[in-house]
């Protein structure tokens, strides 16, 4: 009656975590933590009378993890990732290398070794779906946030699958060696060009044949039988289930039919990923997790806080704005379902700290509740940092986002000269790496060997070799700053004009975006290269080194924005010359155009406020356009006089003349404040912010 066992967990676990994630549900939150509670009902750590074999629950809970893998593989498309490359992608990257080093820095703070401190950083880099799905359902997120966030989640899960194959490697005795995890690094990537080119050329001809009987019931057994037998062949490789799982998932997606498949497991799925989420629950001894509530909650702190710093910083470097940059990663602010699936291959192996889990389960628990009030409350912080920020960055802020949203509508492609540049970066940045390594293997011993040979102390000898190391690496950090700074005046050039430009204008307007470029290509290298320098040389060094690093983009950044703020101020004076020469009675908004003005300057949108106007009777600080929308007004006639860069004191009134600049979507967002928009939702918003006023 072996089989009675199964049936009995089955109907306990979905029983007992139906009636937790309803009860969840009913309290608005994700059902992932109804899942989890439920497991510590029908667990053994509680004195309640409904158990469930923790083994066999595992077992079940294993094709959870597959089928999760699959769905997240068929709502991933390449051509999808490369769309959202351009605007997430330095987001995406400098986020989970940031998560990593500090999720590293913990353990080691702790006292866990590098193999268990590497776990709890790949635990805490990757954000969860499932709560950011329902975050965003419940809250109304405007679309170009929903655009980024859901765009960062996708790289994500890009960096979480490779993250799951090396750590599989590493917990199966490759350690953390660099040699052996350099060819745990490349024997993946093979296995991954060789299922997915294999793949590509059966598994989308056979998914359409299928596809011809309209049969629900062949899609979904063809589809879970192309999973589960995947999954089968990375086990039999070495790797994790759930990378064979992904990549047949990626293959069902690019036959086009991955929303039909999905929508046929969908029920399976949700099932055993009930299962799984409570099969966690289940491992979870409430007195250890009490035990290391102190842990989780310095853990929760740093994801929540390194999160929006790691996201926000980001986010503005790669264009998109404080709004949508800090709405972000207040969204980000979580950890998720794959922390749970590294968390269980390092369990397995027996490479990681028992409390692992427990602490996980308690930071989950705690960002699923937090996730949604930071949602909520990031319009408020995001007025908050605006008004704070010196008028300097947000002028810089402001005519970036212009700039890359200009160079994306024009799709500018570099010049030889600038591929060039890039290329020998791209070579000196991966020489680099390649002496991390091998200073990894070398630097252990070479003091010792150092010492004897030249018969000199080993405090003498270990700075003896990180000067050697030092002076060979430098002429590769000369090269590659000199190409960065090569790269990014050429693209600046491209885009916007020489520095050398006929216009002072012009001149400040590129040397502006190179500054910005250069700042993007540190933070692309800097904050990967910190993270595994802290392997390296350990954690202080590490970040003594970067925040050396951001010491100085900071001072070239703030200088930059002074200069680019000195040209805004002579081009708002010309801009409100120009104002007062517009004709009264002319369209509600129109054009303003001085194509000897900085760029983002050139083209400014002038809008009339009416007596049916929402914004007539406000002052601009109530109206706060600037923070909800992105753009800025830059000036306001009234009568024959022009006020330029107005306070928040200013109240509008019937008859005024607004100038404003910013991106075409932020000009948009603006005119609906200020005018007022067909959609209820907009007016909605408006009188939302004034009584937050």
């Amino acid at each position: 009656m072996h089989h009675a066992h199964f049936v009995a967990d089955i109907a306990i676990v979905l029983g007992v975590g139906a009636i937790i994630a309803v009860l969840a549900r009913r309290l608005g939150q994700p059902t992932i933590l109804g899942y989890l509670f439920a497991g510590l009902i029908v667990g053994p750590y509680l004195p309640v009378p409904v158990f469930a074999d923790v083994e066999r629950v595992t077992a079940l809970a294993e094709f959870g993890v597959v089928l999760v893998m699959f769905v997240v593989g068929l709502e991933f498309r390449i051509a999808k990732l490369l769309r959202v490359l351009p605007t997430a992608g330095l987001t995406g990257l400098m986020q989970v290398s940031f998560l990593i080093f500090c999720g590293f820095a913990i353990g080691r703070g702790l006292g866990w070794d590098p193999t268990a401190s590497i776990f709890l950083g790949a635990c805490v880099c990757i954000s969860s779906t499932m709560v950011v799905s329902k975050v965003f359902e419940q809250r109304e997120v405007a679309p170009d946030v929903r655009e980024l966030v859901l765009g960062v989640l996708v790289i994500q899960d890009v960096i979480a699958i490779v993250l799951i194959a090396a750590m599989t490697g590493v917990a199966a005795g490759g350690g953390l060696a660099p040699t052996e995890l350099a060819l745990t690094l490349a024997r993946l990537a093979g296995v991954l060009i060789a299922m997915l080119a294999g793949g590509l050329v059966l598994v989308p001809r056979v998914m359409k044949w299928v596809a011809g009987f309209e049969s629900m019931e062949l899609d979904a057994v063809v589809s879970i039988g192309l999973c589960f037998g995947l999954a089968l062949l990375a086990e039999s490789l070495g790797y994790s289930v759930a990378l064979g799982a992904f990549i047949g998932g990626i293959l069902v997606a690019e036959s086009g039919l991955g929303e039909r498949m999905e929508h046929a497991i969908q029920p399976v799925r949700d099932m055993f990923a009930a299962i799984f989420f409570v099969s966690i629950g289940m491992t979870v001894d409430p007195i250890e997790a009490w035990t290391n509530l102190p842990t989780a909650l310095l853990v929760f702190a740093v994801v929540v806080v390194a999160q929006l710093l790691s996201v926000g910083v980001s986010g503005l470097l790669s264009g998109n704005g404080l709004r949508r940059s800090l709405t972000a990663g207040f969204s980000l602010g979580q950890i998720g379902e794959f922390a749970f699936i590294l968390a269980a291959i390092g369990t397995g192996a027996d490479v990681v700290p028992d409390s692992l889990q427990p602490i996980l389960v308690s930071v989950a628990v705690l960002t699923a509740f937090t996730t949604p009030l930071a949602v909520g409350s990031a319009p408020r912080w995001v007025r908050a940092v605006d008004a704070a920020l010196p008028r300097r960055l947000r002028s810089l802020i402001t005519l970036y986002e212009e700039w890359l949203e200009r160079v994306r509508a024009r799709g500018a492609g570099a010049t030889a000269p600038a591929r060039k540049a890039l290329r020998n970066l791209i070579i000196d940045a991966v020489a680099l790496l390649l002496l991390l390594v091998i200073a990894a293997v070398v630097l252990p011993n070479a003091p010792r060997w150092l010492a004897h040979a030249l018969d000199v102390t080993p405090e003498l000898a270990r700075i003896g070799v990180a000067v050697a190391a030092l002076v060979i690496a430098v002429p590769f950090l000369v090269g590659a700053a000199r190409n960065a700074v090569r790269y990014a005046t050429l693209r600046a050039a491209r885009l916007l004009g020489a520095p050398d430009a006929s216009t002072p204008a012009m001149e400040v307007g590129s040397r502006a975006l190179r500054a910005v470029i250069l700042a993007v290509i540190t933070a692309a290298l800097g904050v990967p290269f910190t993270a595994a320098l802290g392997f390296v040389v350990g954690v202080p060094y590490a970040a003594g080194a970067f925040l050396i690093g951001v010491a100085g983009v900071s001072v070239y950044i703030w200088r930059t924005a002074g200069r680019v703020d000195t040209e805004l101020e002579a081009a708002v004076v010309q801009i409100g010359e120009a104002l007062s020469t517009q004709p009264f009675g002319g369209p509600p908004s129109a054009h303003l155009s001085n194509p000897a003005l900085i760029s983002g300057l050139d083209d400014v949108v002038t809008v009339v406020i009416t007596a049916e106007c929402p914004a007539a009777g406000k002052t601009l600080a109530e109206l706060n356009v600037r923070a909800r929308t992105g753009a800025t007004v830059i000036a306001v006639r009234r009568g024959t006089e022009s006020a330029t860069l107005p306070a928040g004191d200013q109240r509008l009134e019937e008859g005024d003349l607004l100038a404003m600049t910013g991106t075409e979507a932020a000009l948009e967002a603006a005119r609906r404040v200020l005018q007022g928009g067909d959609e209820q939702g907009e007016a909605g918003d408006l009188e939302r912010a004034t009584s937050d006023a």
